[in-house]
C-alpha cells in the first residue's frame, strides 16, 4: 500500500494531466457536433482495425483446424479410391462372368492415417520429422508418409504417441521412383543442398526425358503404393558413369510449410517382406 501511495505522489502531475485531458476531450466531444462526429469516426476506425486483426487471428486458428479436417477427408477419399481400385483388380482377375459382390473395405491394401507435424527440419543434410501419431494409433516402423501433394518420408521409430520419420530431405533416404511417361525407375536421392529439389538417379542414358515430366513412386517396395506423386523434372545431367542419367526433380511437397501428413499402411506388408526374406531379396 505504501508503495502505491509513493507511486501516486511521485507521478501526481502526470495523473492530474491525464485526468484533465480526459475531461477536456469529453467536454469538447459532448458540446460540439462536429468534434463528436470526428471522435466517432476515429473510434470506429480503431475499433474496426481491432476487429479486423482479431478476425484474422481467429481465421488463422480456424484455418489450421480446417486444414486438418480436410486432410482427414483426403485420407477417407484415398482409402475409398484404393479400395475400389483393388475391387476392380479382383474383378478383372476372375474368370467368372457373373456379378460378384466384393466388400471394398475388405479389399483394401492401403489405408491412410492423418497426422500432424510436431517437428520438422530442412536445414541439415540428414533431416527428420516427428508426427503426433504412434503405436497406439496403429503406426509401425517402415510406413510411408505423404502430404496432400506428394511423398514426405518413411517412419523409422515409433513410441505410443509419436513417430519419427526420415525425410525425403535426408541423404540416407533412397526410394525407388520412376518417370511416369516411360516407366524407367531409379533411386530418389537428395544431395543435401536445396530442400526444393532432389535427384532421380541411375536412369538409362539412351532414353529421352522431357522437362516437366512427372515422377511417381514405382511401387517396388512394401512401403508406398505405385503412382504416388513425387515431383516434376526440371533438368537432366550425365552421371559419372556415362551409361546413366540423373534427373533433377522439383518436389511437389513444400517441406518449409509442412504441417499435416498421411501415414500409409500396407496390410500385406509383413507377408510381402517375409516372403522376400526367404530368398534374400
Amino acid at each position: 500500500m505504501r508503495n502505491l501511495i509513493q507511486f501516486i505522489l511521485k507521478n501526481i502531475h502526470w495523473l492530474l494531466f491525464s485526468l484533465l485531458l480526459f475531461f477536456s476531450i469529453l467536454l469538447i466531444v459532448n458540446n460540439s457536433r462536429f468534434q463528436r462526429s470526428k471522435y466517432l469516426a476515429v473510434a470506429q476506425e480503431v475499433t474496426g482495425s481491432l476487429y479486423s486483426v482479431s478476425s484474422k487471428v481467429e481465421a488463422h486458428m480456424n484455418l489450421k483446424n480446417k486444414n486438418f479436417d480436410l486432410l482427414k477427408r483426403i485420407a477417407e477419399l484415398e482409402n475409398t479410391v484404393y479400395a475400389y481400385e483393388r475391387q476392380l483388380e479382383l474383378l478383372r482377375d476372375t474368370n467368372n462372368t457373373k456379378k460378384i459382390e466384393i466388400d471394398p473395405i475388405h479389399s483394401l491394401i492401403y489405408t491412410f492415417i492423418p497426422a500432424k507435424v510436431v517437428y520438422n527440419n530442412v536445414s541439415r543434410q540428414e533431416n527428420y520429422i516427428t508426427l503426433n501419431k504412434g503405436s497406439n494409433d496403429g503406426i509401425e516402423i517402415d510406413m510411408g508418409v505423404i502430404s496432400s501433394t506428394g511423398i514426405v518420408g518413411v517412419t523409422i521409430a515409433v513410441s505410443p504417441h509419436f513417430s519419427l520419420v526420415i525425410s525425403v530431405l535426408n541423404s540416407k533416404f533412397h526410394l525407388s521412383c520412376k518417370v511416369k511417361n516411360n516407366d524407367y525407375s531409379g533411386p530418389l536421392v537428395w544431395d543435401g543442398k536445396d530442400p526444393r529439389y532432389t535427384y532421380l538417379q541411375e536412369l538409362p542414358r539412351h532414353v529421352n526425358y522431357e522437362i516437366n515430366d512427372t515422377v511417381i513412386t514405382s511401387g517396388y517396395s512394401a512401403i508406398f503404393p505405385a503412382g504416388l506423386p513425387v515431383g516434376k523434372v526440371v533438368d537432366s545431367r550425365k552421371q559419372k558413369n556415362d551409361d546413366y542419367t540423373s534427373l533433377k526433380i522439383e518436389l511437389f511437397t513444400n517441406f518449409h510449410t509442412l504441417t499435416e501428413a498421411l501415414i500409409v499402411r500396407n496390410i500385406y506388408r509383413e507377408e510381402q517382406l517375409n516372403l522376400q526374406k526367404k530368398v534374400n531379396l
